[in-house]
């Protein structure tokens, strides 16, 4: 599967497919941006803390280098077998992440999930690479009506996090290299999130 996953750099992934990542994680991105640099803001999770300085360095276009990710920085719990199990019994509540508002973790998780559907039944490799989907959850999603689909979003709306919350240097070597802007910082960034969503994907049982 590590074999697989960087091709996505070389232009293996439609680029139509990659639109719908860069969207969504642009959309995260300036959520977090703005989170971060919020002066009413008097508690931020250790992520936005930590590179503040470095989220408000980051100017709309390096913004946009860096949601051109070939793979998607939004952590929606799909890497979770678990995740999805379920999903009529009713909308559980859950303290909010901290990172999005209610709204905005909604619609990030909406549009996630309705990708990670599509990709599920028509490209079930895309949605283990692009989304870090596990193999049991996409089996789940392809399978799943539109209506449960909207019950799992209210469901993983507040626990909506970053990828790799808890490894600042990936997102700070993500970050500095999107703003500095030579392509193979950027480049080199892009292929230390494939490995690390290969190193996940090779844990679960079944593999990839």
């Amino acid at each position: 599967m590590l074999d697989e996953m960087p091709s996505a750099l070389s232009g293996a992934w439609d680029t139509a497919l990659l639109a719908p990542i860069a969207e969504i994680n642009q959309a995260l991105l300036e959520a977090l941006r703005t989170a971060a640099l919020d002066p009413s803001r008097t508690r931020l999770p250790r992520l936005l803390l930590t590179l503040r300085a470095d989220w408000g360095r980051l100017d709309q276009a390096a913004l946009e280098r860096a949601a051109a990710c070939p793979y998607l920085l939004l952590d929606a719990g799909l890497a979770q077998p678990s995740f999805g199990e379920s999903p009529l019994r009713g909308v559980m509540d859950a303290p909010m992440s901290g990172y999005v508002s209610d709204t905005e973790g909604l619609a990030l998780v909406r549009r996630t999930l309705l990708l990670g559907w599509h990709l599920a039944r028509a490209n079930r490799l895309a949605a283990r690479v692009l989304l870090g989907m596990s193999g049991s959850v996409a089996q789940r999603l392809a399978v799943s009506r539109l209506q449960e689909l909207d019950v799992l979003a209210e469901r993983a709306a507040a626990s909506v996090v970053p990828r790799w919350e808890h490894q600042p240097r990936v997102w700070q070597q993500l970050l500095r290299a999107a703003r500095r802007g030579p392509a193979l910082q950027l480049r080199t960034a892009h292929l230390r999130g494939l490995q690390l969503l290969a190193a996940n994907c090779g844990g679960e049982a079944g593999s990839c």
